[in-house]
């Protein structure tokens, strides 16, 4: 298990990295309780690390002159990537609201305070899966070539992996 900061993602591909990302989003789910705050804190770090450097090399293959053809060539899968990093990254700050809610202390107390827990658990496993599912979006749009100046259709994602089983809360 593996926490990566946005710094070691430097020395990767960017594919590398998405898989880097996706190991440590995997390896270190958010929890129900006040530490899941960090933890969605510092997942949101490496996605937006993730989207800064996908936009800033697509910037690089538009406007500098001595960007090579093949720096070109990559422009619109990275930044058809940026969009699934924005996307994934959009999740992850969605997931804040149940975190915060599922870190309150009360939620245990009345039928109806273990409803609005089991609805916030429900909201934050979807966005999570949602943003996993914007990684492998992201990662299928950097490896599947697609004809130079043609609109391809998009290709059909690789399976989202499974998120890890909640342990049961007392």
């Amino acid at each position: 298990m593996h926490t990566y900061e946005p710094a070691q993602l430097e020395d990767m591909t960017l594919v590398e990295a998405i898989d880097a990302v996706v190991a440590d989003l995997l390896d270190h789910p958010v929890a129900a309780s006040p530490h899941g705050v960090f933890t969605v804190m510092r997942h949101i770090d490496l996605l937006c690390h993730l989207t800064a450097r996908a936009v800033g090399d697509a910037h690089f293959g538009l406007v500098y002159d001595h960007a090579d053809p093949a720096d070109q060539a990559r422009v619109e899968p990275l930044s058809r990537a940026a969009a699934h990093f924005g996307r994934a990254t959009a999740h992850y700050t969605l997931a804040l609201a149940p975190v915060l809610a599922l870190s309150k202390p009360d939620l245990r107390s009345t039928r109806h305070h273990q409803l609005d827990a089991l609805d916030a658990h429900s909201r934050l496993t979807r966005h999570v899966h949602d943003a996993l599912h914007a990684l492998s979006d992201a990662r299928t749009c950097l490896v599947t070539p697609h004809p130079a100046s043609v609109q391809a259709a998009p290709a059909v994602s690789p399976p989202v992996p499974a998120l890890p089983a909640s342990k049961a809360r007392h």
